[in-house]
This record gives structure tokens, C-alpha cells and sequence, in this order.
């Protein structure tokens, strides 16, 4: 697996930590269970209507992101490693239409509890991207804080309803 050379270095990984006001448990069934996945996870005005996580190691992941034109965009993924409720490790695809992968990005999330918060550092990593998969990942940053904001709003929604 290889980055095209042409994908410059700031867009191969992304590191973001944010603090949750929430219990470690709760964030990890936010990332595991696809009813709350559904809701949080795609950028600002996307939403997600597809989920299918078999969340074990080695596990499939299916998802379809629609953006607000309508436009789906599905793609897949397998679960690398899940160390409940401390980390998480994914993989996540695109593939063309004729069959090659467009881009793969490894996702680790850890979740550090602090006094009955959540601490959590997320990764991205790009191990696999051909030139053309510039604009996607040029949006990652931008992407993944839009779906941690959605999920910070899920999270308070769901500890005030109590669920």
C-alpha cells in the first residue's frame, strides 16, 4: 500500500483530542453501537442512513454518508483492534467502480476517563491514497471535527434524556 507522492504530508495523518462530558462506557457504545453512530458520525448537514458494524476484531463495517445533495457515498471498512472501552482501531475504504482502492485511512480512537469525563485522542492515518484522492482527504480535517461536534451534541442529548 502506498500514498501517492503527490499528496502532501499535512493531509496523510490528522490528530485531534477532545473532551466528552461523559463516562468512558458511554463514549465507547457511541462508536460501537450503529443506532448512535447513525446519528453523529458524517460533516456538518451530512447524515449517515446506513450502518452496519460486526464490531469485533476482524469485523466488517459498511456505512453510507449522504451528503446534502443527496449524493451517497458509501464505504467500507473492518475493525483492526478493540481494546473495550480503552481504544479502538479501524480501517476504512473507498473503492472505484472498476475496483481499486481510492483511498484507506486507519482510525484509532482512545478514551481516557478523567473524573467521570471523557478524554478522547483520535488518529487518522492515510495508508493508502492514489493522486486523485486529494479533495477527500483535503475535507478529512474538516470532516472529522464537523462529526465530533455531532457527536458531542449527541452525547448531551442522550445523558440529559437519561438514555
Amino acid at each position: 500500500m502506498t500514498v501517492a507522492a503527490s499528496i502532501p504530508d499535512h493531509l496523510t495523518r490528522l490528530d485531534i483530542v477532545r473532551e466528552f462530558d461523559a463516562p468512558r462506557a458511554l463514549m465507547w457504545k457511541m462508536w460501537t453501537d450503529p443506532a448512535h453512530v447513525g446519528v453523529w458520525f458524517g460533516p456538518e448537514h451530512f447524515t449517515t442512513p446506513v450502518v452496519r458494524m460486526d464490531v469485533r476484531p476482524g469485523g466488517t463495517i459498511h456505512m453510507v454518508m449522504r451528503a446534502p445533495d443527496g449524493t451517497d457515498h458509501p464505504f467500507d471498512g473492518r475493525f483492526i483492534e478493540l481494546d473495550e472501552p480503552r481504544r479502538l482501531v479501524m480501517r476504512t475504504w473507498i473503492k472505484l467502480a472498476d475496483g481499486p482502492t481510492w483511498f484507506e485511512v486507519e482510525h484509532t480512537a482512545r478514551f481516557e476517563e478523567i473524573q467521570g469525563r471523557t478524554l478522547l485522542r483520535f488518529q487518522a492515518v492515510v495508508v493508502e491514497a492514489r493522486e486523485d484522492a486529494i479533495g477527500p482527504l483535503s475535507g478529512m480535517e474538516a470532516g472529522w471535527t464537523g462529526s465530533l461536534d455531532k457527536l458531542a451534541a449527541h452525547v448531551r442529548a442522550v445523558t440529559v434524556s437519561g438514555g
